[in-house]
């Protein structure tokens, strides 16, 4: 891998899945109005809200819909409209740093570095969500496993080269970024951020951790996907 010269480190695209997030997504893209080179890619899988109206509304943004949702399509087809060297994936319910961009090219700089993830913060700061934040962003360091709430980077080439994400139903991203990290460095940032509670909130917040490590297990035990979706929706 090359080092990134002054003209890429101004060509980023960033693509957000969304689906049914009209209450987020002028929020969510409000980020990048101080970024008017950087391409937004919203990805829909087929709202039934008033989200995708809202984003072809934002001044720059692009928007595709798809008929059917599911994350790995969405990120693999807004992937394919990218036309910059560095991929940016983030959640509508998901805030970046005010350096991200920065903080994305001094982790790329390294010529062995072939994309990355942000450390992990979370909206509310009870002392129970910053210890989630804090063990998740060691779990990503010490182990590798990486959730799409990390804002996941990569190059390009490197995006092509393990075929963009795999086609699950859940896992998708952890799945990817192993294979991402097959290829070269995966680095992490210094900055955070920022995801919403609201998924832990909905169904209690150490609930929420137990099932996900639960699923965690079975999927690394080939337990099928529609049975884990089964289960995750008990967290959404």
């Amino acid at each position: 891998m090359t080092e990134l010269n002054e003209d890429e480190r101004a060509a980023i695209s960033v693509v957000i899945p969304v689906l049914n997030e009209a209450t987020l997504i002028e929020g969510c893209l409000g980020q990048f109005d101080s970024h008017p080179d950087v391409q937004v890619i919203v990805s829909d899988g087929g709202s039934e809200d008033d989200t995708a109206r809202i984003a072809a509304s934002k001044t720059g943004v692009e928007v595709i819909t798809l008929r059917t949702p599911g994350r790995s399509h969405q990120m693999n087809s807004g992937a394919a409209a990218a036309t910059a060297p560095t991929i940016l994936f983030l959640h509508a319910d998901c805030v970046l740093p005010a350096t991200w961009r920065d903080d994305v090219n001094a982790v790329l700089d390294a010529d062995d570095t072939v994309g990355g993830r942000f450390r992990l913060g979370i909206s509310e700061r009870t002392l129970s969500f910053r210890l989630i934040a804090f063990f998740s962003t060691l779990r990503s360091r010490c182990f590798g496993i990486t959730y799409g709430d990390q804002a996941i980077f990569v190059r390009r080439e490197a995006f092509d080269t393990v075929g963009g994400f795999p086609p699950r139903m859940i896992f998708e991203d952890s799945e990817f970024c192993d294979a991402i990290r097959r290829l070269g460095r995966f680095g992490l940032t210094k900055s955070s951020v920022i995801s919403s509670s609201r998924r832990w909130g909905a169904c209690g917040v150490w609930r929420t951790v137990f099932l996900m490590w639960f699923l965690r297990l079975l999927y690394k035990c080939s337990v099928g996907d529609d049975r884990l979706v089964r289960l995750y929706r008990q967290v959404r």
